[in-house]
């Protein structure tokens, strides 16, 4: 009851209007995306608009094909900067300033930013055409994972590490597991990923676990928008892998029991 009380507690918050500015001199300006941050969750969420007929009105020689990029070059830049948000903030802060520009900061309070970026972004920006952004992406499980690990108290832990390359197993390994830890002698990693889209990504996942277990003892979680429906056979190909390889597979949906669970092991 006190966690559920804690979760839905407004959290001081701050946004960020993303402002597309062709022409300096005259400093006209459309708002084109937003940023929201969350100290409280380690957060920073980002969206952009795909109302491309609005911005070939306000800028008919407007660059669309860097404009669409901007979504997934962002969410690229908040995942690599993930131990260090603030310090991404202020690295744009103080070189954005041409084509691309950011607001000050406003203060708002919210319960659960994450799910109520959206509603800021209608409200400042616009609605977008395609709709809100699709809850089944690896960056979205990510970002709910790592406020399920913030929320249970895991996430400053000295003994839970984040980023481990696996070339401390298998030498020349590019691959990083997102999070980690080693109770008892066994290593333990987290890693998060979307069953309807990240096949790839789940046979990476048994690979490099089966180097790590060639060395010592290991077992890896794989955090996962949803269980894969009957249909879904996108979706039951990738469980099907990762349980094939002795993964355990962790829904969002009780992703907070799994946080608080971790915890133990990590305090025992």
């Amino acid at each position: 009851m006190k966690r559920m009380v804690e979760e839905s507690k407004p959290k001081q918050c701050s946004f960020f209007l993303v402002r597309y500015v062709p022409d300096l001199v005259r400093d006209e300006c459309v708002n084109i995306g937003l940023l929201l941050y969350s100290p409280a969750e380690h957060y920073l969420g980002c969206l952009f608009t795909d109302d491309w007929r609005r911005i070939k009105r306000f800028h008919p020689q407007a660059d669309l094909e860097f404009l669409r990029e901007l979504q997934e070059d962002f969410e690229q830049q908040i995942d690599a900067h993930e131990s260090d948000l603030e310090g991404y903030i202020r690295e744009m802060q103080e070189s954005f300033s041409n084509l691309i520009q950011l607001t000050p900061p406003r203060t708002c309070f919210l319960a659960d930013p994450q799910a109520e970026i959206q509603r800021l972004f209608a409200r400042y920006v616009g609605q977008r055409v395609s709709g809100p952004l699709p809850q089944d992406t690896r960056l979205y499980v990510k970002q709910r994972l790592k406020t399920a690990f913030v929320r249970a108290g895991v996430w400053d832990l000295k003994r839970f590490e984040k980023s481990i390359p696996a070339s401390r197993w298998n030498s020349g390994d590019p691959f990083v597991f997102d999070y980690g830890y080693k109770p008892n002698g066994v290593a333990k990693f987290v890693h998060a990923l979307s069953l309807k889209r990240d096949s790839e990504l789940a046979k990476v996942l048994v690979y490099t676990l089966d180097r790590v277990r060639g060395r010592e003892r290991a077992e890896l979680t794989a955090v996962v928008e949803a269980l894969a429906a009957a249909e879904d056979e996108a979706a039951r190909f990738s469980q099907r892998i990762l349980e094939e390889g002795r993964i355990a597979v962790q829904p969002l949906a009780t992703v907070d029991d799994y946080a608080q669970s971790v915890r133990r092991e990590l305090m025992a």
